[in-house]
């Protein structure tokens, strides 16, 4: 099948079905028992359309095809026939999919809240050398020296992974100096940080405070919300503070050497803030998508293409809140394939922008 005819009928259900999704606040959506309530919103079910293999009686086949996210999958007899979404577009077959729709894993700070409370004696720095990753135990406390796969975050959010690592490309920059990556929701507040601020590790979510800054928002990529305007990453990078010590490894996995482009099958894995490490699989490779970026306000979307999305292959997870800014890597090779930065409460699958992406608008390299 060409990949170019792929393409092509996903964007035709891209133009129609994605708009109607976003006209009807489908970030806001949840699958409902009430037939009436399912059917009156039925075109304006869906938040993601990508390319991947048809999924039939749960098993994968080897079809290519599109495949439409909708809230609630609902049978064709139930539906008008403007509802019902073609078996095939242009001799293509598309494949329709029930899933959570996808939101940013952090949340700002609230204002008027209790801050969390710190445990009475702060838990103990673990130690890294410089070719052996750590353990998951000290993902939510203040480790120095810094390292990627652990807690951070700006001080007005609660908290996210610091991904990884990196060095600069851009002609400004020292290009020996290490920068911190992350995604912008968890380094830059959503575009609502000043450059400049501080970032601190752990981040204030998980008792991250004044001595725990540990770096400045050196940049960001700024994300257009509302929806009509694409983006491709959710990405920043900090500058670390001179006396804070780091270490470029990524706690259970260790060094990273290079970058790889990502592929659909393919198999990775990540360690992240919350969930540790997981493995999982590349179920889609070329996602368009809305993201919630605010869990207190269902219009604050933002639509990402060119995305990829992973799935657990075993019950566990494969990301949940704070896991935001992970890395993604290939499972056998010390590869970064991609920067994870959204999903359902579920965790039944993540999404995640291409490596390609980050490190072309960051203007960085890894390592």
């Amino acid at each position: 099948m060409n990949k170019n005819d792929l393409l092509a009928a996903k964007s035709a259900i891209c133009a129609q079905l994605l708009q109607l999704g976003l006209g009807g606040q489908v970030i806001g959506k949840r699958a409902t028992f009430s037939v009436a309530s399912a059917v009156a919103s039925a075109s304006r079910n869906v938040h993601a359309v990508g390319i991947g293999k048809k999924v039939s009686t749960n098993k994968k086949s080897s079809e290519d095809c599109v495949r439409i996210y909708v809230v609630q999958k609902l049978p064709r007899s139930l539906m008008s026939p403007r509802d019902v979404i073609p078996e095939s577009i242009n001799g293509i077959p598309t494949d329709i999919i029930e899933a959570e729709p996808a939101f940013a894993f952090a949340k700002k700070k609230p204002s008027k809240a209790k801050k969390p409370a710190k445990p009475k004696k702060k838990p103990a720095a673990l130690a890294h050398a410089t070719d052996v990753a750590g353990t998951t135990s000290g993902t939510q406390a203040p480790q120095r020296p810094v390292i990627g796969g652990i807690s951070a975050g700006h001080r007005d959010i609660t908290a996210g992974t610091l991904g990884c690592f990196c060095h600069s490309t851009n002609p400004g920059d020292d290009p020996d100096q290490l920068f911190a990556l992350s995604n912008n929701h968890i380094f830059a507040n959503v575009n609502q940080a000043i450059l400049g601020d501080p970032l601190y590790q752990p981040g204030p979510g998980d008792g991250g405070g004044f001595n725990d800054y540990f770096a400045n928002l050196q940049r960001y990529i700024p994300i257009s919300l509302g929806g009509l305007v694409s983006n491709r990453v959710d990405a920043a990078i900090g500058s670390p503070l001179s006396s804070v010590p780091v270490n470029p490894v990524i706690d259970q996995i260790g060094t990273i050497s290079g970058t790889l482009t990502v592929k659909e099958g393919m198999k990775i894995r990540k360690q992240g803030r919350r969930t540790g490490y997981t493995e999982g699989v590349v179920d889609d490779a070329d996602m368009t998508v809305f993201v919630g970026m605010d869990r207190n306000d269902t219009s604050a979307v933002a639509k990402f293409e060119n995305q990829f999305r992973i799935v657990s292959e075993d019950s566990r997870p494969i990301g949940l809140g704070g896991d935001s800014g992970s890395l993604i890597v290939h499972r056998t090779q010390d590869k970064a394939v991609g920067l994870y930065f959204a999903g359902p409460d579920s965790g039944e699958y993540g999404v995640a922008n291409p490596i390609d992406f980050v490190l072309q608008d960051l203007e960085i390299s890894i390592p």
